[in-house]
């Protein structure tokens, strides 16, 4: 079983480079190249950003499902490591998806962090990182990791309006 599991793991991890790939050629990422223009590179920015959350968001919501459900329906055995293992499990795709971006997005902050819209950029990396630590390395109590999901959710999804109010 364990063995199936591992495979299913490489399989979802190999698709989902394949369809960052994609999705990094489709909004102007290359992976050698540089862009040319601050606006592609601000864009690119916030597109990749973008994909980053609504993955994060996915697992986030997922390991939270999983947790109550460990917690008070007494499911996975009533483990919440088990019910966390199995979140992750069910979002491999979104959490390669997640890996993948996350040097385009370092990569790119590093080249537009000192743009006209370095308020807005600095806040969305802000809150991306924060939201990204709190889902890739999942820790505490149910009731923090609750009340935060929200919190920086929210954060990351407002910082992300600003950047597109400007841009």
């Amino acid at each position: 079983m364990k063995v199936l599991q591992k495979k299913i793991c490489a399989l979802f991890s190999a698709i989902a480079l394949v369809v960052s790939l994609i999705f990094c050629t489709a909004c102007g990422v290359t992976t050698g190249g540089v862009l040319e223009d601050t606006t592609e590179k601000i864009t690119s920015f916030y597109e990749t950003v973008s994909a980053s959350q609504k993955c994060l968001d996915e697992v986030a919501d997922d390991i939270y499902s999983n947790w109550y459900n460990a917690i008070y329906k007494d499911k996975y055995g009533g483990s919440i490591d088990l019910a966390i293992y199995y979140a992750q499990i069910d979002n491999s795709v979104n959490l390669s998806t997640i890996e993948a971006n996350e040097p385009i997005i370092q990569s790119l902050y590093k080249e537009v962090r000192d743009s006209d819209l370095s308020t807005e950029i600095k806040a969305v990396m802000s809150a991306y990182s924060d939201y990204y630590e709190f889902v890739v390395n999942v820790s505490g109590s149910f009731n923090t990791f609750s009340a935060s999901k929200e919190t920086l959710k929210k954060e990351l999804a407002s910082a992300l309006k600003e950047l597109a109010l400007e841009m």
